[in-house]
């Protein structure tokens, strides 16, 4: 690997350990040249399933688009960002445990509304909305009614 300091093509590995979610490894390395001292994180690059839309397009999974929804459905709320990354990597391990080759979006936005009716209920109700598409008071009354306790 090449040094972050003078570019010097080989590094030396002095430690490697597992990540905390063991998706990642972290190594600590040091360039043999300038004897600068940096960390790198590996992670498997998946090829996670395709995502069929509702309009029949097919795409692949994009894990920032998860993120970003969860962002826009807990805004100034008291929900910490490490939170919601923790949610997208459950949806990620998730979708790799059914190891489905297709999933349709409504099945992930199934999966994120829930993971939201657990943390909090105005998250959850912001992110139905939008996945369910309601357009009237009617029908977010029929959701207020049948999904909140």
């Amino acid at each position: 690997m090449k040094c972050q300091f003078c570019d010097h093509l080989k590094t030396r590995v002095l430690d490697s350990r597992p990540g905390k979610d063991n998706n990642h490894i972290r190594r600590r390395r040091q360039c043999p040249e300038c004897d600068g001292r940096f960390t790198t994180f590996e992670r498997l690059e998946e090829n996670l399933a395709l995502v069929v839309k509702r309009d029949g397009r097919v795409e692949p999974f994009d894990r920032n688009k998860i993120l970003a929804g969860l962002r826009r459905s807990c805004t100034k709320l008291p929900i910490a960002e490490d939170h919601l990354t923790k949610i997208a990597g459950l949806i990620e391990n998730r979708i790799q445990e059914s190891r489905r080759r297709k999933l349709r979006s409504h099945v992930l936005g199934d999966w994120v509304a829930a993971a939201l009716q657990e943390i909090h209920p105005t998250a959850y109700i912001r992110y139905s909305m939008v996945h369910r598409q309601i357009q009237d008071l009617q029908d977010l009354q029929k959701l207020l009614d049948e999904e909140l306790p």
